[in-house]
Formats: C-alpha cells, sequence, structure tokens
C-alpha cells in the first residue's frame, strides 16, 4: 500500500480540500495587508493584481482536457503543490509584479483544484444526500479557513508577513507531494472521455458566469474596503476571517441540507435575494460593525454553490461532469479580469458607492435566471 492509500475517497478528497483552505485562506488574510502595509498599494494596484489572480479561473476548461488523460486525484494534488509553492513566492516577491506573479501561480492551483477536487466528491455521493456530501466537505474547508487564519493571526504576533507565507507554503506542498505520491496517476483506458461543450447545460454555465460577476466584486473590495475606510489592521481581519468559518461551519451542512430537502431552486433565488440587499448595505453603510455584519453574511450565501452543484450533477453524466465543472469555473471567470480593474477605476473615479451597486444589479439578474431552475429536477 503506497504511503497508506491507494485510492480515492472522501478522507482524500476531505485532506486534499483542507489543504488548499489553509494555504487560501492564509493567503486572503494576509494579502491586503501585506499590499497596502509593504507596498503602500491602491485600489487600482489591488485590482490589478486581483485581476490576474482570476485568469487561471478563466482558462480553467484546461481541466477538462488534463482529465482526459490523468485522473482528477493526480490534477488535483498537483494543483495543491502549485498553491504552495505560490504562497512561499509570494513571501520572496519583492515587488508588485512579483507579488502578482505569485498570486497568479497560487491561483492556477486554487482554480484547476476546484472542478477536479468537486467532480470526486459529486461522484462519490448518493443521489439524494449531494448537497449533505457538499455541506459537509464545506464545513471541513470552514475548519480549514480557521486553521490559514488562525496560523496567520499567531505567527504575525512574533513573524513578519514573510516567513509566515515561507511556512504556510511549505506545508501545503508537503501535503500536495504526499497525495501525489499516494494517489493513482493516469486514467483507465476503458473510461471514454471528450471535452465537449453541451447546450443543455447552459442555465448551469449562465448562473455560474452571473455569480462569477458578483463574487469578484465581493473578493476584490469587501475586505479592501474595511482595510481602506477603516484601517483595520491584519489581527482585526483575521479575527473576521475567523468567526466567519466558526459560523460556516454550521451553515454550510444546513445550506447542504436545505437543497436536498426543499430543492436547489430555493436555496439559488433566496441567497440572491438577500445579496442584493447586502451588496446596496456596502454602498450605503458606514457603522463598521454592521458591515462587518454584512460581510459575514455574505459569505455564508456562498454556500449556496451547493445547490448549483448538485443541480448540475442531477442533470450530467459522470463522464461530462469534471468538463462541465470546468467550464462552469471559466464562465465564472468570463469577467474576472474586467470587474476587479473596473471596480478599481469606479472607486476611484465615483466612490466606493458605485462598485457594490453594480454589484447589487448582477445579483437581482442572477436571481431572476435562478428561477429557471426546476423545482423538482434529478
Amino acid at each position: 500500500m503506497a504511503f497508506g492509500i491507494r485510492k480515492v475517497s472522501v478522507f482524500t478528497v476531505t485532506m486534499s480540500s483542507m489543504a488548499v483552505w489553509i494555504g487560501f485562506y492564509a493567503w486572503r488574510v494576509m494579502f491586503n495587508n501585506f499590499a497596502v502595509d509593504i507596498f503602500d498599494a491602491s485600489a487600482t494596484d489591488v485590482g490589478i493584481i486581483q485581476a490576474v489572480r482570476e485568469i487561471p479561473g478563466l482558462l480553467a476548461f484546461g481541466v477538462g482536457a488534463l482529465a482526459v488523460y490523468f485522473t482528477e486525484s493526480r490534477i488535483a494534488s498537483l494543483a495543491i503543490v502549485a498553491v504552495g509553492l505560490g504562497l512561499i513566492l509570494s513571501g520572496l516577491s519583492p515587488s508588485l509584479v512579483m507579488l502578482g506573479a505569485a498570486t497568479l501561480l497560487m491561483s492556477f492551483g486554487f482554480h484547476y483544484f476546484e472542478p477536479t477536487n468537486s467532480a470526486q466528491l459529486l461522484n462519490l455521493s448518493k443521489a439524494g444526500e449531494l448537497g449533505k456530501a457538499q455541506g459537509k466537505l464545506r464545513s471541513w474547508e470552514s475548519v480549514a479557513g480557521l486553521v490559514g487564519a488562525g496560523l496567520v493571526m499567531g505567527l504575525t504576533l512574533f513573524l513578519d508577513y514573510r516567513i509566515t507565507f515561507y511556512i504556510v507554503g511549505i506545508v501545503v506542498v508537503a501535503i500536495g507531494l504526499y497525495l501525489c505520491l499516494a494517489l493513482p496517476a493516469n486514467r483507465g483506458e476503458t473510461e471514454n472521455r471528450k471535452v465537449r461543450l453541451k447546450k443543455k447545460y447552459w442555465l448551469y454555465y449562465t448562473l455560474s458566469f452571473l455569480r462569477g460577476c458578483r463574487r469578484h466584486i465581493f473578493t476584490t473590495f469587501a475586505i479592501f474596503l474595511l482595510v481602506k475606510n477603516h484601517s483595520l489592521d491584519i489581527t482585526y481581519i483575521a479575527g473576521i476571517m475567523l468567526v466567519n468559518n466558526l459560523i460556516t461551519i454550521f451553515t454550510n451542512r444546513w445550506m447542504g441540507l436545505i437543497s436536498d430537502r426543499f430543492g436547489e431552486r430555493i436555496v439559488l433565488v433566496g441567497c440572491s435575494l438577500v445579496l442584493v440587499f447586502i451588496f446596496a448595505g456596502y454602498a450605503v453603510v458606514d457603522y463598521l460593525p454592521l458591515l462587518i455584519g454584512l460581510y459575514l453574511v455574505d459569505n455564508v450565501l456562498f454556500g449556496s454553490s451547493i445547490a448549483l452543484k448538485s443541480y448540475l450533477r442531477k442533470i450530467s453524466t459522470p463522464e461530462d461532469l469534471t468538463g462541465c465543472l470546468s467550464f462552469g469555473m471559466s464562465a465564472n471567470h468570463v469577467t474576472a479580469v474586467v470587474i476587479p480593474v473596473a471596480g478599481g477605476v469606479a472607486w476611484s473615479v465615483f466612490g466606493y458607492e458605485a462598485t457594490f451597486i453594480a454589484g447589487a444589479v448582477i445579483v437581482f439578474v442572477d436571481m431572476l435566471f435562478a428561477l429557471k431552475v426546476p423545482k423538482n429536477n434529478g
């Protein structure tokens, strides 16, 4: 038995996901403060780097091509290594340009990991428990976020940002290399895989696109708003992340159970409706505790992606699943290289209110398309 593991299981899927999310949350907690404190980054600078970070998501359809020849477990393991190397190089960065390059590598790992790991989980799950299985995994990802944020909070009390990047990056690389050696590498010759974009999945791709638009506004500018406008330091930001992940440990499971019991449409529509008011709140609220509350609720509602993936699994075949998820990831990122830059420019010219009002409009359109998801599908 190689390294104690011979095949993919829910355990290996969970272990892989936790490694990536520990690394991603460590990066996410440190990035804004690192960029502002070390390089005096502006909103436009951050927008450009965030736009670069989303390029791998736009190219995520390449996962479908890789999955023709290699197992999802091998692709996911190599992606974990890329995330860790990106963190290490972030710590080594002497300038914003190099920080952008390191972020690009980390992002390739993250965006190539997500569809492969999701496909593994969905194919391992029972038909009536798709939401439950995803909810459990998302809860473990929240635990990983706690670990990542906790590491940053603890390490930055005694060490600088760069050393913290090195430590977390080395741990993530080690886990990725272990899984590379322990899990199968090549796909069986009997499996018939092709890379095809099918019309029957149009609604999944459309919802992925619209959710990507609003997600890029949130991930780029919500924390930046707290750092730039309210001068929150790294300890405070890490604390918010810790609270966020404590909450989503439970809410992700509930989101999955609600999706299984009441259907994907009610989750997708309901979450989008609430998000309209949250984005409007970012634009008009200046009271810091309420802004933090809106940020936490917004993160909870990211769990609605469980319902979208459950919907896809019900209408797709196992052979199509990885390809569909990778094309969906690309659809999610079609505007990723535009929105962060446009949002940063809009912030600089018209004020932050314009950026978040645009997000509210996008979420409303997303809600209208979510109404097209059948009440009962499967």
